[in-house]
């Protein structure tokens, strides 16, 4: 049943981010030139498909927490170390669950790049550490220096996906 769910989030994901000309729903960011962000300077450009590819290794992991091999390939995937940067996907809800009140795109923006800044923790322990701890058993973090490079909007998420410097 998990895959099959899985499956259905992947492919609606796909589907939205390949449907360019209704991207009503995606929004890409791009960085201003003058920006002093250190992230920002030197940044490839990422296509839609490489993003869903990092969804997909970050839902894998989710379902396979103790699979150092998934840790493995998501890291080979999300980290670019010319640019010393580290790809990573962060969710947040758009309603609150118990009430189906909306939460404020601001709040729902920091909780997505909070999420993002913990797969980026992960990562970054991943590389330095032979791709442990497992998921969910993190106990360090750090501070990144973080620019969002894509947002999406899809059903009642906000999918942030976002570079962080790896120092």
């Amino acid at each position: 049943m998990q895959k099959f769910n899985l499956y259905l989030i992947m492919l609606l994901l796909i589907t939205i981010f390949s449907c360019k000309q209704k991207q009503q729903e995606t929004e890409t960011l791009t960085s201003k030139p003058d920006e002093t962000s250190a992230t920002a300077q030197n940044l490839p450009s990422f296509d839609n498909d490489y993003l869903v590819a990092i969804y997909e290794a970050q839902e894998l992991i989710k379902i396979k927490q103790d699979d150092a091999d998934l840790r493995r390939t998501y890291c080979e995937k999300a980290y670019h170390p010319e640019q010393q940067i580290f790809i990573s996907m962060g969710i947040a809800r758009l309603h609150r669950p118990d009430t189906g009140a909306v939460i404020p795109d601001q709040m729902a923006e920091r909780a997505a790049r909070l999420d993002a800044i913990r797969w980026a923790s992960y990562g970054r322990e991943w590389l330095k550490n032979n791709y442990e701890p497992p998921f969910g058993k993190l106990t360090t973090s750090f501070q990144q220096d973080i620019e969002v490079i894509n947002k999406a909007h899809v059903g009642d998420s906000l999918f942030v996906f976002a570079a962080t410097r790896m120092p």
